[in-house]
């Protein structure tokens, strides 16, 4: 009888979990729209997957901070303030036009749809003790669309301001 039911338990953990790789096993060009991109985006970058959310960087952001020094910043915050990422919500899809995109991201090169999205998401951290903060933030966008085989892909680039690592880098070479 324990048998059976330590088996039930076991195969619904294991479907379970099935079901929550395969959400997560969709890459980013297979995103067709900009709030699903960010929402993949961001479920990434809780789950500290550094990696992808930078495969999926501007390629002129690429040229401003490497892999390394985008994945060492990440990970030196995420284990100095223990931050935890939950409820992310994106909403309120804006298009923006070269200009205004230009404006925020003087290093932008080439042309494409323009977005920006809020994202809002419960951030717990500690800093003086534990804390929980919710948090809203726009998130930048670029789409390019392509034609392979008679068929239009939409790609997403994100944008993200480069500074705080620029910045400390420009700190730590000083000390």
């Amino acid at each position: 009888m324990l048998n059976k039911n330590v088996f039930k338990i076991t195969l619904i953990i294991f479907i379970l979990l099935g079901f929550t790789l395969c959400s997560f096993s969709l890459k980013a060009e297979e995103q067709q729209t900009p709030e699903k991109f960010t929402e993949y985006i961001y479920a990434n970058y809780a789950s500290e997957n550094f990696e992808e959310v930078y495969a999926n960087f501007a390629d002129e952001l690429k040229k401003i901070i490497s892999e390394e020094e985008y994945i060492e910043f990440q990970k030196r915050n995420f284990n100095k303030y223990s931050l935890e990422y939950s409820s992310i919500d994106v909403n309120n899809l804006e298009e923006l036009s070269y200009e205004e995109f230009k404006n925020k991201f003087s290093f932008v090169e080439s042309k494409g749809n323009f977005y920006s999205i809020e994202v809002s998401y419960l951030l717990k951290f500690q800093r003086l003790g534990a804390r929980e903060e919710e948090t809203k933030k726009r998130v930048y966008l670029r789409q390019n669309n392509s034609d392979i085989n008679n068929e239009t892909t939409k790609k997403f680039h994100l944008f993200w301001d480069p500074e705080p690592i620029v910045k400390n880098e420009d700190s730590e070479s000083v000390n």
